[in-house]
């Protein structure tokens, strides 16, 4: 009888899912159908589907939002920014709506790869965030051009040193710079570098950047720029694409676009874990699930049930499959599109291999400012010839001032 007399139905419980899927050229198709996929098993519930196009364009997003009163429901941004979004307080906890939903922490925490919680705890040292996707730098190789040189593509580089005499046989047989140090996230692959050289940009107190390990890393990419043997890109998807493209031999790059590599590279190639000087080291980077600040109780509900589907094994699977990111449950390694792939293939046998000398991405409450301290200073001596130790003592200064340390 309502219907007759054309009532409107019960409204659909509508949620925003922001999600920075222009990493991966099928990004946005997997998390469409994965969103849709949802829907089918939760009646009554909307998902708003938002794609974007970088990690940074996610924190914007959310904060133009929140200033025009409005929430970002269920998003995804980079792992160390947990600490930034807390201060500005444009998140809940993720344990405070859990409990408030009759949840258990515990439980939900079971299942998910304790590496990679480093980045999931807010200053208040609740559980601010569940990891959703996991990546670490890696070394990639165009094997092809490497046997050009006359290189043993069987002996990959395992130390600094190594990557040198490498580069430096490249150069020679190409007569151009051979590895491609890539833009934007080039902060992220410094702090692998640090890692390389026994130290760390963070104490566990505070932002550390003027360190003996630190001046040796920017030293050795100085030295790699000053043989012609480093070239630098202005932006971080135009690296991969120039690497599959077949532009230059050597890269390093988040293992989070391996599969694009897979996909599209027409010669054979190799990834690898990254050299080192006095041990191998890198920074787990990577997205976490953040629940926005100014949801509905209700919203809340959907938000955590999608979390819940999002942290299924098979469903981490998938997603690890398509894009080359990490699942962030054990489980999902042992699912069909995996199972082979992690077994078999020697590039993602390799690097899983790396997950052993992993470590928490440096972070703080003014994250996005503190990258640009530090990759300022990286400029400084790479591009304007400035001395490693001098750059990083100034970056360290402007950090100490802006977080009072």
């Amino acid at each position: 009888m309502l219907a007759c007399f054309g009532l409107p139905a019960a409204q659909a419980q509508t949620l925003k899912f922001i999600v920075p899927s222009g990493a991966t050229s099928e990004g946005s198709r997997l998390y469409l159908n994965l969103v849709r996929e949802f829907e089918r098993g939760e009646s009554g519930v909307r998902i708003e589907f938002v794609p974007l196009s970088s990690w940074d364009e996610v924190v914007s997003s959310v904060k133009e939002l929140q200033a025009h009163g409005r929430n970002a429901g269920l998003f995804v941004a980079e792992v160390s920014e947990t600490l930034e979004l807390e201060n500005m307080g444009l998140i809940v906890p993720f344990e405070d709506v859990l409990q408030a939903h009759g949840g258990n922490l515990s439980e939900f925490l079971a299942p998910l790869t304790r590496e990679f919680l480093g980045n999931s705890y807010c200053l208040s040292k609740k559980f601010c965030g569940p990891p959703f996707l996991r990546s670490m730098p890696v070394a990639l190789y165009n094997l092809d051009q490497l046997r050009s040189a006359g290189i043993d593509s069987a002996h990959l580089p395992e130390t600094w040193q190594e990557t040198e005499v490498l580069l430096g046989k490249l150069q020679k047989r190409l007569q151009q710079e051979p590895f491609c140090l890539g833009g934007d996230w080039y902060d992220y692959l410094f702090e692998a570098a640090v890692r390389q050289a026994g130290g760390s940009l963070f104490d566990g107190a505070r932002v550390t950047l003027a360190t003996r390990e630190a001046s040796e890393a920017l030293h050795y990419w100085k030295r790699l720029k000053d043989l012609k043997l480093l070239r630098r890109s202005n932006n971080w998807k135009a690296t991969l694409n120039g690497f599959i493209a077949g532009y230059y031999p050597v890269t390093y790059y988040s293992s989070g676009g391996m599969e694009a590599v897979r996909a599209n590279a027409r010669f054979a190639w190799m990834a690898d874990m990254l050299p080192k000087k006095r041990n191998h080291g890198v920074a787990v980077g990577g997205g976490n699930l953040y629940i926005s600040a100014n949801l509905s109780y209700d919203q809340q509900d959907v938000a955590l049930k999608l979390a819940r589907f999002l942290s299924r094994p098979s469903v981490q699977a998938r997603i690890s499959a398509a894009t080359g990111f990490f699942p962030t449950v054990d489980a999902a390694f042992s699912e069909v599109e995996l199972k082979e792939r992690y077994a078999s293939e020697e590039a993602f046998v390799r690097v899983r291999q790396q997950l052993q000398y992993a470590k928490p991405k440096l972070m703080s409450v003014d994250n996005l400012k503190v990258r640009n301290i530090l990759k300022k200073a990286i400029d400084r001596t790479l591009d304007g010839g400035v001395a490693p130790e001098v750059a990083l003592r100034g970056a360290q200064a402007e950090v100490d001032k802006l977080l009072g340390q």
